[in-house]
């Protein structure tokens, strides 16, 4: 009699007028940027975006704009024990992932690119509220996060929903029946919804949502539907609705109201006073009536109503009133980042400006940014869901780069950093090289912000590389190799100073020495200095002086052939050649090839002094081939060069 009375009251919803909505809708279609009018599931994200799931791709709206990634079908992966329609979950890594009809699809949410493991093996896939995913293998389910294995019942039928309820882990089976598992992985429970005879008219699908005390549960099979409740503690069923129509998504507020949607329309629940509305004429802004099919609901942070239809897209109605409301409202808002622009050019996720990437994920997930010391004047974009009033959103904003203190905004202030539309627009503009931080926070009523919802991005304009420490360990080794190289310098200076000053004594001496000797005594000398020249002359017996001065006389009278040898001198002077190398050798401590350019030399420095010739006609008058050769030898002997002994003898 209570099932009868259930399905009375379920048709007499739909054979009675609609009630009037509450709320007016606002479209979000084709027009607006939708890819496709045919919406197949919504969600919301932690960051405030809505996900809407169509027949064309998967589109992220902002409040502002829209972004698609399209679906690539061949970018799937299996898992062959899914028999239901389209199901969205998304994990803490910011990838959501779409369950459809034994098919898994991941899209990478900062990237805003599809994905596919090709390693890939499960027969199906869940993720829990706490945010833990789940894959079932076989008749095993594992948790990627707690590690732990669930041993699945072997007559409890096809897993088809795995819900967090507290510390517990509830899997739902085709079969309507629950198990729910303890933190060590060990059964707590099993309870079943019904009997095995109705069992068989809701195994097709199945949607669960947590909230309160209880879990809300929407099976169907066919054309056929029902409704349930669950409460974990009394671990009691309740059948909320059956129907030989088809129920969608369900969606559960924090006061316990339910959304129900249906091929007509939507429904509102009230399960703790037993109430049901019905709602199939959804008002638009304009004043005009839908009658859509609703085929997706999503209640939003905000506090939004979200409805995705067959053919009309995805309608919303806010938490006001009415159109014409205009109250102060108070409603959270969390403040988005829309888009970075770089000197007025939006940057893109992964793609290089000069030569480098400086944005890896996609701007609503850009958290540390990291800038050349050119690439100083930026400007951040943020918007909030407030869709239907956006005049009403208000902004506040701190910038460690300016004075610190936080700056409220609002469409009314000056500057017209904040829009119509709702978004805010922050230029900076010629920013010096530090680290920086930009909070920004979001509002409907400037005297009540949360802190929790306050956007934060780092990011850092770099010095230019002579700024850098490692350009100032350069500029220092620079310095010290500058005072060293200045140091040696100082030291060469003063060597050099040194050398010239004896090769000015010398070259003295040897111009002095010049005008006091004949060129004979100075031949007799050569090589020695004048105290030993003395000891020489005490020495030596008269017959080797008369020897010295007569080979120094052939010498000289040969002294403009470069062709006079020591075979000459030893001819002329009736000697071998040996026995004239042992003489001079043991008398002037020189072989007579030195002997020979000693004496050429000596008259060379004569010439020199006595002016009027140049070297190189010195050098060809006392027998040396080349002025180069002469000049070589010239400063061997005396340690000067013949220029610098004619500077000095001119003086």
């Amino acid at each position: 009699m209570r099932r009868l009375c259930i399905i009375a009251l379920w048709l007499l919803c739909f054979t009675l007028p609609a009630a009037e909505a509450e709320q007016h809708f606002y479209a979000l279609n084709r027009q607006n940027g939708l890819s496709d009018d045919g919406v197949l599931q919504l969600m919301q994200l932690r960051d405030g975006r809505m996900v809407i799931v169509t027949k064309s791709g998967v589109d992220l709206y902002d409040g502002q704009q829209i972004r698609s990634i399209p679906v690539n079908d061949t970018l799937r992966m299996p898992i062959p024990a899914y028999e239901g329609a389209t199901h969205l979950f998304a994990d803490s890594d910011d990838r959501l992932w779409m369950k459809r009809w034994k098919q898994l699809f991941c899209f990478d949410l900062r990237t805003m690119q599809q994905r596919i493991d090709t390693t890939w093996h499960a027969d199906d896939f869940f993720i829990d509220e706490a945010g833990e995913t789940w894959l079932l293998r076989g008749r095993r389910l594992s948790g990627n996060t707690s590690g732990r294995t669930l041993p699945l019942p072997d007559d409890a039928g096809a897993l088809q929903d795995v819900v967090r309820y507290g510390s517990e882990v509830c899997c739902f089976f085709d079969s309507g029946t629950l198990v729910c598992y303890g933190k060590d992985g060990r059964r707590n429970f099993r309870s079943r919804a019904y009997g095995e005879e109705e069992a068989g008219r809701y195994r097709t699908t199945s949607l669960v949502v947590t909230g309160g005390k209880k879990l809300y549960q929407v099976r169907t099979g066919g054309s056929n539907s029902i409704l349930l409740s669950f409460d974990p503690r009394s671990r009691q069923w309740a059948t909320l609705m059956k129907s030989d129509r088809l129920m969608h998504t369900l969606t559960l507020t924090p006061d316990g109201t339910l959304y129900l949607t249906t091929p007509d329309g939507y429904l509102k629940i009230h399960p703790e006073e037993g109430k049901t509305e019905s709602f199939r004429r959804l008002i638009l802004p304009d004043g005009s009536v839908l009658s859509p099919g609703i085929n997706a609901v999503c209640l939003d942070r905000e506090g939004g109503i979200w409805l995705g239809t067959y053919d009309k897209g995805a309608l919303y109605t806010s938490p006001l009133s009415g159109l014409f409301d205009t109250h102060p409202i108070d409603i959270e808002v969390q403040p988005i980042l829309t888009d970075v622009s770089l000197h007025g050019r939006p940057l893109q996720a992964g793609a290089e400006y000069d030569g480098r990437v400086l944005m890896e994920v996609t701007a609503p997930y850009a958290d540390s940014l990291r800038f050349a010391h050119n690439q100083n004047s930026l400007s951040f974009r943020f918007s909030t869901m407030n869709y239907v009033r956006p005049r009403s959103t208000c902004y506040r904003y701190r910038f460690s780069g300016s004075d610190g203190l936080w700056h409220t905004l609002s469409a009314d202030s000056a500057g017209g950093m904040v829009s119509d539309r709702g978004d805010f627009y922050l230029p900076l503009v010629g920013l010096p090289p530090g680290d920086y931080t930009l909070e920004v926070n979001a509002s409907t009523n400037p005297e009540h912000w949360n802190a929790d919802r306050v956007r934060t991005i780092h990011f850092t304009i770099e010095h230019p590389w002579w700024q850098t420490p490692w350009a100032y360990a350069l500029y220092a080794l620079a310095a010290l190799l500058a005072i060293g190289a200045a140091f040696r310098l100082y030291r060469w200076h003063l060597q050099r100073k040194n050398r010239e000053s004896i090769l000015l004594m010398r070259i003295q001496n040897l111009v002095e020495q010049a005008n006091r000797s004949t060129p004979s005594e100075a031949m007799v000398v050569l090589g020695s200095d004048e105290e030993s020249h003395e000891e020489n002359d005490a020495d030596s017996s008269p017959q080797d002086k008369e020897f010295m001065m007569r080979a120094t006389e052939l010498v000289e009278r040969h002294l403009s052939s470069p062709q006079y040898s020591v075979k000459q001198l030893a001819a002329d002077l009736c000697m071998e050649r040996t026995g004239l190398y042992k003489k001079l050798t043991a008398m002037m401590q020189q072989s007579p090839v030195a002997f020979i350019r000693s004496i050429r030399l000596h008259r060379a420095a004569e010439m020199l002094r006595s002016g009027g010739m140049s070297i190189s006609d010195v050098a060809e008058r006392t027998g040396f081939c080349s002025v180069s050769y002469f000049s070589k030898c010239f400063q061997r002997e005396f340690g000067c060069k013949p220029s610098e002994f004619v500077d000095e003898a001119s003086k």
